[in-house]
């Protein structure tokens, strides 16, 4: 019985076309019959794989937001490999803007909706900052703004240095990356394993288990040059929240974030916890601002079943309303 779970497998439940690629990137539509008139474009971290938005079919964001008629494009940002450590953060900008035309122009719309996750909400703000007339609405789920937090995640990177990695490794690692996530909680990752051990005849626990362990050891690496601008600029100098990011000279104002935002945090989050994202929602201009908060984790605010009983179908409505 647990050979067919190992079988089984299959990430992503929803149905896509890849409508474009751009040497590592590329565009996803997922298919679906759209009631609004309004697209959402998905930009995940590029730290992780995109399928934990549609994980399986029971977890899937990305299928609740198609069968609430909603247009869902998506955008992954592909397995880097050393040739492209040269990859900087505006390269990952231009795409996202490349993306907002395309279907802009696809589908006959003056807008988009922009629903960031994690790092990609932190590329979805930065992208906003500079194109507001783009984007009808922002949806920022566990994003990181203020990166001078007590986490663990925040103290390690404040004692990196970038371009020792950068210059070693060409690019950082995936693997290193993991072991680093994982490591912040080890004794509740040993906890983990035994509670599989001890369940192993649980049909729901081991095929959450499979599901989530391969997107979490399916880690792309982080371009050396994109590394070193994360956390020279924004761990170490904190430059986003404090007005002095710039992208080519141009300076990334969160006061032209004015369109509606839906912000999502999570309570018990080890990555980027409330504090990393609530100086930035106390901060922006937009007089149609709401705020969700979970009470599970990092990963579990997207693939929890109670986040999708309770978090998901509020956020669903709340797009839907302004789509």
């Amino acid at each position: 019985m647990i050979d067919n779970f190992l079988v089984e497998f299959k990430p992503w439940s929803c149905e896509f076309d890849v409508v474009h690629k751009d040497w590592l990137f590329s565009l996803m539509h997922f298919k679906g019959e759209a009631k609004y008139k309004i697209p959402v474009l998905i930009s995940y971290a590029y730290i992780n794989r995109p399928f934990i938005m549609d994980l399986y079919e029971e977890v899937s964001v990305v299928r609740k937001l198609i069968n609430a008629g909603l247009d869902v494009w998506m955008i992954d940002w592909g397995y880097p490999k050393r040739s492209d450590k040269f990859f900087k953060i505006k390269d990952y900008i231009d795409y996202i803007d490349f993306c907002v035309d395309f279907i802009r122009n696809k589908k006959g719309v003056p807008y988009i909706t922009l629903h960031g996750y994690c790092l990609g909400a932190t590329l979805a703000i930065i992208y906003s900052s500079f194109n507001s007339g783009k984007i009808k609405n922002l949806v920022l789920q566990a994003v990181p703004v203020n990166f001078h937090t007590e986490n663990t995640i925040s103290l390690w990177a404040m004692h990196i240095d970038p371009v020792k990695i950068s210059r070693a490794l060409g690019n950082m690692s995936g693997e290193l990356l993991n072991i680093s996530f994982l490591l912040v909680e080890p004794v509740k990752l040993g906890l983990k394993y035994l509670n599989v051990i001890d369940n192993v005849e649980n049909k729901k626990l081991i095929k959450d288990f499979f599901y989530m362990d391969h997107w979490i050891f399916d880690s792309p690496a982080v371009p050396g040059y994109v590394y070193e601008e994360q956390i020279s600029k924004w761990y170490h100098r904190n430059e986003l929240i404090r007005g002095e990011y710039e992208l080519d000279g141009k300076r990334v104002d969160l006061n032209n974030i004015t369109m509606p935002v839906l912000t999502i945090i999570a309570e018990k989050d080890n990555l980027t916890p409330p504090e990393t994202t609530l100086p930035f929602f106390e901060k922006i201009p937009s007089k149609d601002k709401k705020l969700l908060v979970s009470d599970k984790g990092h990963v579990g605010l997207t693939v929890s079943r109670s986040s999708h009983k309770k978090i998901w179908p509020q956020a669903v409505d709340w797009i839907v309303k302004r789509s």
